[in-house]
């Protein structure tokens, strides 16, 4: 007695300990993202390519090479000279323009990097979460159908039951434990892509699922226009006026200057040097690209027009699913739960008492876990709707 005693508490101690341990590796849906954000090489890409706009805009005075020359003027001696052509100075301010805005598109796409990461690992986390919870509803259930199954098995043994009862407990138990199996394998797959995504390579489990506060968004363009998606169309239309902007003023003509001896070597200094400017001859290339560039944001605002109205289309979509979700979920919250709980009771109490066989235990039961698993299906697309509008509308 007292070695059963002592080995009662020893597992009481062993069960407690590792659930302590476990507990400890939990992560936060928060903590999986910050350490996505550090980790991540599809924002430090997008980081990058910041940095990378961010060193074009100090080339926005680039001058063209100076020519240097030697020639005989006087078919005496060679001299030597240089020469040096600028555009027309409000080219260099356009194209300073230009590149601070493709800079900011660079900062915009750096938001939509973002915006997609925190969907992606809200997305992972919540289906881990899912995987996690189906895994232990599933795991129970398993343990309870094998024990109806080995207790058909003995009742048909002993010719208490007949074939089909037993038969009948025993595929429901397979059937069940395959389903285990299934929810174990998809929740270790889970587990492991938020370890990819995390950059985290010690074993973490995920906290419970539970359900996220309610949301209150209009379906219209209105809560689109805050949005990562439109801002960056915005931005591109800035970046294509800008281009439109400095294609016009490449007609200008541009300033040479240099210095060169055309004399002889006697020449005054003061009249080695040479002045001039450009001159836009060829008229055609700079109205194509003038015409080009017009074009080109006359795309942009059609493409920004685009953006809002599948923005709209999208969130009409998800909004009308967490609609759907949501009241799913008032409704096992309010009764589903409780009636599954009572058809498990009352299903055990006449099964007990000899007033049903097991067949239709069996078959009670099946019904009261499936809407469990239903519920917990449903909670799983109604905070994933959450995560679809918050990304639609960048609240992420």
């Amino acid at each position: 007695m007292k070695i059963s005693i002592v080995k009662y508490f020893g597992l009481i101690i062993l069960t407690a300990y590792v659930e302590l341990i476990s507990a400890q590796n939990v992560i936060s849906e928060q903590a999986a993202l910050d350490s996505t954000m550090k980790y991540s090489p599809l924002l430090k890409s997008a980081e990058l390519q910041v940095k990378q706009s961010n060193y074009l805009r100090k080339s926005s005075f680039n001058l063209s090479n100076p020519e240097v020359i030697a020639e005989s003027p006087t078919g005496e001696f060679y001299a030597v000279g240089i020469l040096q052509s600028i555009e027309f100075p409000t080219v260099y301010i356009k194209q300073g323009q230009l590149l601070k805005q493709q800079s900011l598109l660079s900062e915009k796409g750096k938001a939509l990097t973002v915006n997609e990461i925190k969907r992606l690992i809200r997305s992972v986390y919540l289906n881990t979460q899912y995987s996690w919870q189906l895994s232990k509803q599933l795991k129970y259930q398993d343990s309870l159908y094998n024990q109806i199954y080995l207790s058909a098995k003995r009742q048909f043994e002993v010719g208490v039951i007949d074939y089909l009862a037993k038969t009948f407990a025993e595929s429901q138990y397979g059937e069940v434990h395959n389903q285990f199996v299934q929810a174990e394998n998809t929740h270790k797959a889970n587990v492991q892509q938020l370890k990819l995504y995390t950059g985290m390579s010690a074993e973490l489990n995920v906290s419970p699922l539970i359900k996220l506060s309610a949301l209150t968004v209009q379906a219209d363009t209105s809560s689109v226009t805050q949005s990562p998606f439109v801002q960056y169309a915005r931005q591109n239309q800035l970046v294509s006026q800008k281009q439109v902007s400095l294609e016009r003023n490449r007609v200008l003509p541009g300033l040479v200057f240099g210095y060169l001896n055309q004399g002889a070597k006697e020449t005054e200094t003061y009249y080695r040097f040479r002045v001039g400017f450009t001159v836009p001859l060829w008229f055609w290339q700079y109205n194509g690209n003038i015409k080009a560039a017009k074009t080109g944001l006359q795309i942009a605002e059609q493409q920004t027009r685009v953006q809002q109205q599948q923005l709209t289309a999208d969130l009409q979509t998800a909004i009308s699913e967490y609609n759907s979700a949501q009241q799913a979920v008032a409704y096992y919250e309010a009764s589903g739960l409780r009636q599954a709980d009572d058809i498990i009771n009352a299903a055990k109490r006449f099964f007990e008492s000899g007033q049903t066989d097991y067949i239709a235990y069996i078959r009670n039961i099946n019904d009261a876990y499936t809407i469990k698993r239903t519920y917990l299906e449903t909670l799983r697309n109604y905070n994933q709707s959450i995560i679809n509008i918050n990304y639609i509308t960048g609240d992420l």
